[in-house]
Formats: structure tokens, sequence, C-alpha cells
């Protein structure tokens, strides 16, 4: 399994990386239930970190804490395997204009697959999407959520392990900061951190 980091301390087990997209439902007299959608979504993450240095880790979240920050998002993982980006090397760009609320947006330039269940981004704005169906290297990728802003032809898609940075971009969640823990003087825990997708 990748190890992926934040603020310079190892994340650990258990990932929860959740998709906030409200929904509202409402029953009808005869029964109906009516469902509506908002066209707004963000992904939010909840983690521990190993605290290898305390020291840096307390002061550096606090002076972050009102600003937005990055760190490599982590991918989907099976079976204790992270999941590969695809069979795909090259650079991959959109092959035309694409306007916000799409799902799909048609790429140029894969010489692979791209793998379903994998997260990407397009180099022109910072919102993170998921992959809904292996892409074969023609016609369009399918992604979840839509388009939150218009992609311009030739905007590379981000997709790639160690050549793309897949960066998530969020703020802290306020509702859950705590400091670090000490226990028996020796060991520090930072508790969970809770990310939000900045939009």
């Amino acid at each position: 399994m990748a190890t992926y980091q934040f603020e310079g301390q190892d994340i650990v087990a258990p990932v929860i990386i959740k998709s906030n997209e409200p929904v509202f439902s409402a029953d009808s007299v005869s029964l109906k239930v009516r469902r509506v959608k908002q066209g707004a979504q963000r992904w939010e993450l909840e983690f521990g970190v190993t605290l290898t240095d305390a020291s840096s880790f307390l002061p550096d979240m606090l002076d972050s804490f009102h600003d937005a920050i990055t760190m490599e998002m982590p991918q989907l993982n099976a079976r204790g395997q992270t999941i590969s980006h695809g069979t795909s090397t090259a650079a991959v760009s959109t092959s035309g204009t694409t306007a916000a609320g799409a799902s799909s947006v048609a790429l140029t330039g894969a010489n692979g697959t791209i793998a379903k269940g994998r997260f990407v981004k397009f180099s022109n704005h910072d919102k993170l999407y998921l992959v809904k169906a292996e892409y074969n290297g023609s016609g369009n990728i399918s992604l979840y959520p839509s388009l939150r802003l218009e992609v311009p032809s030739a905007t590379s898609l981000l997709y790639r392990d160690g050549t793309d940075a897949i960066t998530f971009t969020a703020y802290r969640d306020i509702s859950n900061v705590q400091g670090i823990t000490f226990v028996d003087g020796i060991l520090s825990d930072a508790g969970n951190i809770n990310l939000i997708e900045a939009l």
C-alpha cells in the first residue's frame, strides 16, 4: 500500500473518503419519493497520522489552520494494493472545450487505459474527479462529479503515479480541532484530522 503524508507525517489507516453531495428528499401524499440534487459536491477526508515529530506538527498546524492546504490525494486501495493509474503512461489532454456540468470529457494522447476508481484532476482548476468507468484510450472519459468549471481544449489531465501532481486542496474542518494528546509523556496522538475540499 502506498504511503501518503499530511504535513510531513505518515497517514495511517483507516482513511475515510466521503462524497458530500446534498440531496433533498420528500414524500408526496401518494407516497412517491421525490429527490433533488443541488449540483454541488465536495470530497472530505478523515484520517490519523503517525507523529514522528510532534514538536513541528502542532506549530505547523496552528500556522496553517485558516489557510487552504494541499496534499497528495490518497488513491483507493484493493486488498492492500493501491489501484494503479492504468496502462497509459503518456501525457493526456482534452481534445476540445468541455462545458461546466458535463460528466464526460473527450481526451487525446492516451497510449493505454486509465483505471476506474482513480482520482484525477485537470490542470486548469483544483477540483478532484473520480473515474467512473475504465477509459480505454479513445473517446470520452466518464467522471464524477460533473465538471465544476469549463475545461478548455488542450488542458492536461493529471492521472499518473509519480509523474502528475494529483493534489487535494482543502481546509481543515473546525469542528474537531483538538491539538495533540500526550500519553505517558512519551507517545502523542493528533486524533482524527478532517479535511474538506476547497471549492
